[in-house]
């Protein structure tokens, strides 16, 4: 027994002692603690640790790995305390993001960090952020204390052995990465990324998402195959699953064309077990009976608006893009894209998009022109009454600017109205007096609540067709859900088994036939130009030809590639799409006359909101919102002073401004 007991303490002595060995154990232990916050249990990090062991220790050896390079510093134990400690943090941020969204971090959401700031007080009270907050603080007091207590390694370093041994741990994970993904243990592409995190764990999927971006070159790529694919594209009579009807339409015939993304909108009826005191949907599932509808499946869950919105305006699939990824964050800040927006215009069109959100959130101010949008309304430009529980827009203010988008112009429009109504958080308190009242659910407080809005959604969507059908100009009206809510469903819970299926339903005044169909989000927008009698676009002509192929997403990625990352074969070398001069809001701002008492000056003009700023000299100054022509500043004014009015929502950023007024003392 002593001789056992020594035995144990010689190789914990040596473990701790030899820094190779340590690496290895740190990385298993690490391994183990990010699993345990990522699947919140001990019993199932044992599961996965005895049904995947290969992936396992494949993980453990890559967190050893990245923890080596602290072996190259004199402060080795300060290194290993701050590499765990990054590695506790990535974990500890994947815990929370699955139960907000249930979609895990990847690094794509280091791209979106100002968004999610900005968004932050709507998922945690003041007591959380603060606590969030001192909790950051007390992180960083540790690491301080830490490199400061460590002691500092006075024996020489061997750097060969220590290079040796950090590219033996780097060859053994490059060739272990390109074996798994040669046998099928490990996957490049992840069509559920929820799913891949259980299956091939934290560290693998999110490095992949680190390092795999973009649309990798197909193997086949070349300018034979691109011109090939275009040339049969041009023929889609000959390869077209349903035909195609080739019209000439009169401007007056050209109906205008809105989409309505509704924000983690489904139908909750499709929940098993769940009870209703009524139909929270009863116009949405009215319109289903009567026009075309069907499923929508769509690239996330919880979260990832702006992924749906960028398959439906582009035509494109986000499975060809690095796990995760945003392209908004990525390469439409670099680059011009194919959309509906540029299609349309061929066709006499203007565009517009209108979102009762901040206009800086995802950067859709700067990525929208990229999408040859014509103009762009946020919630600066609104008048919003209503809020949420979680301080979001009710949805109601949206019929308003429609009605502005399509009476702003001379022209046809296309709108892309996004909705924020549904948005979490869901509070946990008990409702008073629901207007539908929901049994039977886990979370029921906050399903209630979440329930209620969906049911104000829906009489939304009615009033926005009463809208519409008043409107005398032809119309079609395509409302769909983003994505699911961010309550952990299971693809077990549904009636429908698919927690990446929302619904889309098709409303006109144009009398179509009705076409019920299931679609993925990116042909979305090609089969609705196919039902207004248009083909215009690459993409939109692909989709409306090959969607029955057999080779049909093969073909996609290889036009994807090309347009976006190769050499625009099918554009004969070029991108003829230049970004737009896109305008804010429907409604110019104006500042007509400018008086100023002692400490108090008055702004008069036009089309000012709760969210116009006063700026003087340039610079921002405390501004009180009277009504839509006046805002008040108590501040000196000078003689020459330049005052212009800002649109800006909680970040401040200026998304425009009036012309310049120079005030003069009378």
């Amino acid at each position: 027994m002593k001789i056992c007991i020594k035995k144990l303490k010689d190789s914990i002595k040596y473990i701790c002692v030899n820094p190779y060995v340590f690496c290895l154990l740190l990385g298993f232990m690490l391994n183990c603690g990010v699993e345990l916050l990522s699947r919140k249990s001990v019993v199932s990090v044992v599961s996965y640790l005895t049904d995947r062991p290969v992936i396992f220790l494949y993980n453990s050896l890559a967190i050893a790995l990245t923890v080596s390079f602290a072996l190259l510093t004199r402060r080795r134990v300060f290194g290993f305390a701050l590499l765990s400690i990054m590695w506790l943090v990535t974990g500890v941020a994947n815990s929370i993001l699955l139960v907000f969204r249930t979609t895990p971090f990847t690094a794509a959401d280091l791209l979106v960090i100002e968004s999610a700031l900005a968004v932050l007080d709507s998922y945690m009270s003041a007591m959380q952020i603060a606590l969030l907050g001192i909790g950051v603080i007390l992180l960083l007091i540790l690491i301080a204390v830490v490199f400061k207590k460590a002691p500092k390694r006075k024996e020489p370093i061997s750097y060969r052995n220590v290079i040796c041994y950090i590219g033996g741990l780097f060859l053994a994970v490059y060739f272990s990465t390109l074996a798994g993904m040669e046998s099928g243990v490990l996957a490049s592409r992840f069509g559920n990324i929820g799913a891949a995190y259980m299956e091939y764990g934290f560290p693998y999927c999110f490095g992949n998402s680190l390092f795999n971006t973009g649309i990798t070159r197909p193997a086949d790529y070349s300018e034979q195959i691109v011109d090939e694919l275009i040339a049969a594209v041009e023929k889609p009579i000959e390869h077209s699953s349903y035909p195609i009807v080739e019209k000439e339409q009169t401007e007056q015939e050209k109906p205008n064309i809105i989409f309505l993304q509704l924000e983690s909108f489904f139908d909750p009826s499709r929940i098993k077990g769940v009870e209703f005191s009524e139909n929270p949907l009863p116009n949405f599932t009215r319109l289903k009976k009567d026009y075309t509808s069907g499923y929508l499946s769509v690239p996330s869950v919880g979260a990832g608006t702006v992924n749906t919105e960028f398959e439906i305006i582009t035509g494109m699939n986000l499975d060809f893009f690095g796990p995760g990824e945003y392209p908004y964050k990525t390469v439409l800040k670099e680059t011009t894209c194919e959309s509906i927006a540029y299609n349309l215009r061929e066709e006499g069109y203007k565009s517009h998009v209108i979102h009762n959100n901040d206009g800086t959130f995802y950067e859709r101010n700067v990525v929208l022109p990229q999408l040859g949008f014509d103009s762009f309304t946020s919630l600066e430009y609104m008048m919003p009454d209503e809020f949420t529980y979680a301080g979001w827009a009710k949805d109601k203010v949206l019929i308003p600017e429609i009605r502005k988008s399509l009476r702003s112009t001379k022209e046809q429009d296309v709108i892309y109205a996004i909705s924020v109504q549904g948005h979490g958080s869901y509070p946990t308190e008990e409702m008073e007096n629901p207007a539908v009242k929901v049994a039977g659910f886990r979370e029921n407080n906050s399903f209630e609540y979440y329930v209620n809005q969906l049911y104000e959604m829906d009489a939304f969507i009615g009033d926005l067709i009463q809208m519409l059908q008043e409107y005398p100009e032809r119309v079609i009206l395509v409302m769909y859900g983003d994505h699911l809510p961010g309550f952990e469903l299971s693809e077990e819970e549904l009636t429908n088994g698919d927690i990446y299926q929302t619904e889309y339903v098709i409303w006109d005044n144009c009398s179509l036939a009705k076409k019920d169909k299931n679609l993925e989000s990116y042909q979305l927008s090609a089969y609705v130009m196919e039902q207004a009698g248009f083909h215009n676009g690459i993409l939109t002509k692909y989709h409306q030809s090959f969607a029955g192929e057999s080779n049909y997403l093969e073909g996609l990625e290889l036009l994807q590639y090309d347009i976006l990352y190769g050499d625009r074969e099918v554009y004969d070398g070029e991108n003829p799409y230049e970004p737009t001069q896109m305008v804010m809001g429907t409604e110019k701002i104006t500042v007509n006359k400018v008086s100023a008492e002692e400490k108090l000056c008055r702004v008069q003009g036009g089309n000012f909101t709760p969210y116009s700023h006063v700026a003087i000299n340039g610079k921002f100054a405390d501004t009180e919102y009277v009504n839509r022509y006046t805002l008040v500043i108590r501040e000196k004014l000078e003689d020459g002073d330049i005052i212009t009015v800002h649109q800006a929502g909680k970040d401040s950023v200026s998304l425009s401004q009036t012309k310049e007024y120079v005030y003069h003392v009378n």
